[in-house]
């Protein structure tokens, strides 16, 4: 699953918790159950980081980045740091620990570019929910 989708679903989950804590809980298990699922990934890391990037800059400047919902996202995005560092070739593919990437967990098949319009409509849904939810 792409990083905005991650951040997206992560961002959701923190504002329905009741807490920053169970924001970053809800965040960290969305990443599996959404790693679980057929998905589109980038190869490209810089357009996973500058995508992803986008999402919290839009939550921060619509000022809707509360610390529930950015811990939820930014928790939910956490595990693919380890993909980061394995894609820039900074660490063996191996060496990954989530259970989703190392495989104790069953990864999503690849699916198609439809898949990444859907994680965008998806995404788009969620940052519009929370900027008007917020004001």
């Amino acid at each position: 699953m792409t990083v905005f989708t991650h951040f997206s679903a992560g961002a959701l989950l923190g504002y329905l918790a009741p807490g920053v804590a169970s924001a970053a809980l809800l965040g960290l298990v969305s990443h599996v159950l959404l790693d679980f699922l057929p998905h589109f990934d980038f190869e490209n890391v810089w357009l996973e980081i500058i995508f992803g990037s986008l999402v919290l800059a839009a939550l921060i400047a619509g000022r809707s980045c509360t610390a529930a919902i950015c811990t939820g996202g930014l928790v939910a995005v956490l595990p693919d740091v380890e993909n980061l560092l394995w894609k820039t070739g900074v660490m063996d593919r191996k060496h990954r620990i989530f259970p989703s990437h190392s495989g104790m967990i069953p990864h999503g098949r690849e699916a198609g570019k439809i898949n990444l319009a859907a994680q965008v409509i998806f995404t788009a849904a969620v940052v519009t929910f929370l900027l008007w939810s917020n004001r």
